[in-house]
């Protein structure tokens, strides 16, 4: 099995540069020794193959990266239906599928050097789509980090929104209010 195979059918690293990771004899990788990421024993030999023993796993999982393609790797991870990439509505009871399909959401900055700038996602099955996104629909909180990254780039904080508070609607009256309060 060719590395990139490896990489792309069992593990989820996002950025092997930032973070130091190393292997425990539990056939975890450990990630600054905060973070693990469980990986099955036959791909603990596999990955074994590609170093050498006075390198850092760390090391041994730059070379193997290095090496996928990584359009390929994108384009797989896209096409994977999972609970958290999916086209299909949140359910039908979703607060957000009060909202008919179309209708624009928005998320306005209030501070900082983005201070009324505002970025839109559309409502689709109960779901958000994000302009330019390579998923179709996402979750409140997946579009939230998607337009926040577009807008925003490596400004953005990437962890830690609440799609649900992030993103308003207008009302029939004219007024902006979050999404959240469709479930009231």
């Amino acid at each position: 099995m060719s590395p990139g195979k490896i990489l792309l059918l069992n593990l989820k690293i996002m950025i092997v540069t930032k973070y130091r990771i190393s292997f425990n004899v539990y056939g975890c990788i450990v990630v600054g020794m905060a973070r693990s990421i469980k990986v099955a024993d036959d791909l603990y030999q596999e990955l074994g193959r590609f170093g050498n023993r006075d390198e850092s796993w760390n090391d041994v999982l730059a070379r193997v990266i290095a090496h996928v393609d990584k359009n390929a790797a994108l384009e797989d991870r896209d096409n994977r239906a999972t609970t958290h990439n999916t086209s299909e509505p949140e359910s039908e009871n979703s607060a957000l599928s009060q909202l008919p399909d179309g209708t624009v959401v928005r998320h306005r900055y209030q501070r900082g050097d983005y201070s009324g700038k505002k970025v839109e996602a559309t409502v689709r099955g109960g779901r958000l789509s994000v302009e330019g996104d390579t998923q179709e629909t996402r979750s409140p909180t997946g579009a939230a980090r998607v337009a926040d990254k577009k807008l925003r780039g490596d400004d953005a904080r990437g962890e830690g929104y609440n799609g649900w508070t992030w993103w308003e609607y207008e009302t029939e009256d004219g007024d902006w209010e979050p999404i959240n309060d469709l479930a009231e």
